[in-house]
């Protein structure tokens, strides 16, 4: 029961930490993140063990289902090469830097060391964005962000397993051959996944079961992934993709809009208490340490964060270099146009550690060498990180001037507009009330409804809006696969559709009910 209400305190706690984020323009993760600790103070705050294989399961596989489906391919393609730059090697060069460190400074051995890279290495694109969205960057920016925060959970989890099993001599089979099947064996199951769960979803369409069995199969997926010696990281991301992409076109409105509001608090709340169990096994490192080591191991959690932050501003400014020597010398039509200098200041500083770091910080396992060292160094990144640089990227972004981008607004005039064409194609050969109704609504932008006192004309209404929808539908999925508009403006739009399909529905069925 104490355990209960401390969670049920957390959830209240976090409710106003989101209220005065909003009020004070600071990305939430950085509140949450100060809250953590606070929590970790309070007399009456528990202790809590966390087996580390339920850990990862538990945050990082609905984490990744989550951004992999808002992720766009598209876009990743577009921007492969700063993408590249960013998600692997940039990991990669982080990784190695720290444990450079871990070893001079903190006495760690490799492999150990090596793990606290991998840790600390993925920025989390969520804290980052809750700052650019409220101020507003080129979508370039926000793409590259998306895309790296995806991508570079899957290098560091990667790199995070394979330190692990050599720090603690694991019993896992770790070989060359594991290692090479891994990664596409990942990605083959994730594929054969979605596809048998696209063919069994539509049973569990308009009930409460659809978005029970989206979390059900994500995990599901994961552990399995796990008991084959694959990447379950890759299997998820990939499972996510070919569903964010392919489910739209069957899925029903209502149970999208549902999905979409579950997902992202499921996705809160797996932060909400992330923080909060990083604050409680921070107090538990610190407690356990001997006081001559308290100091040093500070001292060394500081040294790894500015590292970190250090090794992106120079990894930022390097590819950028060799962006515009390239598109300079060659000008190849695979490279796009370098970023200005003042995105790349911005970009090289939004590189916010949050929930990925944490859970593999949780699931360490306890035989790793240093252990409470590498924990609290990796707590003390995602805290600075979101502190340093939560707190100053908002006016730093404001300082330089990078402009405004209409990019978005430029691309979803026309696309409505030619949605509206394809529903009023559907009108010429229609006659009445309700035809009449729609044509003005579309044809004027003007708000009209049938008279309420006349339930088959607005039951007609109704249907023929719904048929409008489905042709709408047609034309905005042609216009994604053509590459015409973005993944960004297609979710926009057809979250537009979607609440117009409902309301048709809720009122055409509330009409059927009354009469």
């Amino acid at each position: 029961m104490h355990l209960f209400e401390s969670l049920d305190a957390i959830l209240l706690a976090a409710l106003v930490l989101l209220v005065l984020a909003r009020k004070l323009n600071v990305p939430y993760p950085t509140l949450l993140a100060a809250a953590g600790l606070g929590f970790a103070l309070l007399p009456f705050a528990p202790s809590i063990a966390v087996e580390p294989h339920l850990v990862l399961a538990l945050f990082i596989a609905p984490a990744l289902l989550h951004a992999a489906y808002n992720t766009s391919p598209r876009a990743l393609r577009r921007y492969w090469f700063p993408l590249l730059s960013l998600a692997v090697f940039a990991v990669l060069v982080t990784t190695a830097t720290v444990a450079l460190v871990g070893v001079t400074l903190g006495g760690l051995p490799l492999a150990a060391a090596f793990a606290l890279g991998a840790i600390v290495a993925p920025p989390d694109a969520a804290a980052s964005e809750a700052v650019l969205g409220e101020v507003g960057i080129p979508r370039r920016g926000l793409l590259l962000l998306q895309g790296e925060s995806l991508l570079n959970d899957a290098t560091a989890l990667l790199l995070f397993g394979l330190a692990s099993a050599f720090a603690t001599h694991s019993d896992t089979p770790v070989t060359p051959l594991t290692l090479a099947a891994a990664v596409p064996g990942g990605i083959v199951f994730g594929a054969l996944a979605a596809w048998v769960y696209l063919r069994i979803a539509p049973l569990f369409a308009g009930t409460l079961g659809s978005s029970i069995a989206d979390f059900a199969v994500t995990f599901g997926i994961w552990l399995l992934a796990e008991r084959l010696y694959i990447s379950s990281v890759l299997a998820v991301v990939t499972f996510g993709m070919i569903l964010s992409q392919r489910r739209p076109i069957g899925q029903p409105a209502r149970d999208r809009l549902q999905s979409a509001a579950v997902w992202s608090a499921a996705i809160l709340v797996l932060n909400i208490l992330a923080f909060m169990l990083m604050g409680l096994q921070a107090r538990d490192v610190l407690t356990h340490l001997p006081a001559a080591e308290r100091w040093p191991a500070i001292g060394f959690a500081a040294a790894i964060l500015a590292t970190v932050l250090v090794t992106r501003i120079v990894w930022v400014f390097f590819i950028r270099l060799v962006e515009g020597a390239i598109a300079a010398r060659y000008a190849p039509a695979w490279l796009p146009k370098p970023p200005p200098w003042n995105a790349s200041v911005v970009l090289s500083w939004s590189g916010m550690r949050g929930l990925l770091t944490l859970a593999t910080a949780f699931a360490l396992p306890q035989s790793v060498p240093g252990r409470d060292l590498i924990v609290l160094a990796a707590f003390g990144v995602v805290i600075g990180t979101l502190v340093l640089q939560g707190l100053t990227l908002g006016p730093m972004i404001r300082r330089l001037s990078l402009g405004d981008d209409t990019g978005l607004a430029d691309q979803i005039a026309p696309a409505r507009k030619r949605l509206i064409e394809a529903g009023l194609a559907v009108l010429p050969a229609r006659e009445g009330e309700a035809a009449d109704a729609l044509r003005f609504r579309y044809g004027a932008a003007g708000k009209v409804t049938v008279e309420a006192d006349d339930p088959q004309a607005t039951s007609e209404f109704d249907e023929l809006h719904l048929e409008m929808i489905a042709c709408q539908r047609v034309t905005l999925h042609a216009m994604r696969d053509s590459g015409e508009i973005a993944e960004d403006v297609y979710r926009r739009l057809q979250e537009e559709l979607d609440w117009s399909e409902v309301d048709a529905r809720s009122f055409g069925d509330n009409v059927l009910t009354a009469t």
